[in-house]
């Protein structure tokens, strides 16, 4: 039989092309591998969330910072300046409602005088009204009692208008007091912007920004590459898809570390991709490449890494390579 194949070359070559075609295809039942790998980790992006020049940077390229270590300040003056114009308008706020409520007061005691005024004026009018049916007392005696104790109650009126009116002044004045109140945590939250601080350990990618540089609301100023979540992830060919599952096997290699084999396990699988770069931008787009004349599609799978030194950390972009057992 191997004379055969040897006496005839093309039949040779052909049965050892469908052959590995078959092995291929055999394997491919309970492996993936894929060389379109890469390491990555979390990153955290720091921007400018307020206006105004860098005044100081406190980190150098490549630098490890500990969580809650400052990074870099905004001129922080004219927000300075504003929580010194927010604390007078506070205290003005709160003078207008002590006034308001003084108002109050006063308003009720005017009210309490001038109730006071109204029922001596009603006993009068009742004494003179008395006397004047008995005849001690003159006509002219009994209209001066009514008109005093109308002009009494008249009195007591205003004074009640009076009140209503301070309450609603102390009513205004909350309102201001609690307006002040917001504006002045505003200023200050705003003025704690102007200094930022690392939210979690890692080290600084270099970055272009420099003092003196005008920010923008939502500048990215610099970031960090974290020791969180780092993984693997591996693009691997549609055909795949039905055999992966979360949990399996995988083995793992790194360009930073060449023949160093790592295991890990498959930690997640991309729901979908984008079909072009100009579709939804928050799912993946994954340039397709040439496999004969079908594009095949790659679709992102994550790997995580069972036995990385806790201590170590991997570069993060760098290449890999990953075989995964179904």
């Amino acid at each position: 039989m191997l004379r055969r194949l040897l006496d005839h070359p093309v039949r040779l070559i052909v049965g050892i092309a469908l052959a590995l075609f078959i092995g291929y295809e055999i394997s491919v039942q309970f492996l993936a591998y894929t060389g379109d790998a890469y390491v990555t980790t979390d990153v955290v992006v720091l921007s400018a969330e307020v206006d105004g020049p860098i005044d100081a940077i406190h980190v150098e390229n490549n630098q490890a910072v500990a969580a809650g270590d400052g990074l870099f300040s905004i001129e922080a003056t004219p927000y300075q300046l504003a929580v010194t114009e927010a604390e007078a308008m506070l205290a003005q706020a709160k003078a207008g409602l002590s006034l308001a409520n003084d108002q109050v007061g006063a308003a009720k005691a005017d009210i309490g005088s001038a109730q006071a005024v109204l029922d001596n004026a009603n006993a009068t009018l009742t004494r003179i009204r008395s006397l004047t049916g008995q005849g001690f007392s003159t006509d002219a005696s009994l209209d001066e009692a009514i008109r005093d104790a109308a002009t009494a109650n008249a009195n007591r009126l205003v004074a009640q208008a009076s009140l209503g009116v301070a309450n609603q002044r102390v009513t205004v004045a909350t309102a201001d007091e609690t307006a002040a109140e917001a504006a002045l945590a505003k200023a200050r939250y705003r003025l704690s912007k102007t200094e930022v601080a690392a939210p979690i350990a890692g080290r600084i990618v270099p970055f272009t920004r420099r003092r003196g540089d005008s920010l923008a609301v939502g500048t990215e100023v610099m970031a960090i590459v974290t020791a969180e979540r780092p993984r693997i992830v591996a693009n691997v060919a549609e055909r795949h898809l039905s055999h992966l599952a979360v949990g399996q096997p995988a083995l793992v290699t790194i360009g930073s570390r060449p023949w160093h084999i790592l295991s890990g396990h498959v930690s997640g699988i991309a729901a979908g991709i984008a079909r072009s770069p100009d579709a939804q931008r928050i799912i993946p787009y994954i340039e397709p490449t040439t496999d004969w004349i079908r594009l095949p599609r790659r679709f992102p799978i994550e790997i995580t890494l069972d036995d990385v030194p806790p201590d170590e950390a991997l570069p993060l972009g760098a290449d890999a390579r990953v075989l995964i057992r179904f």
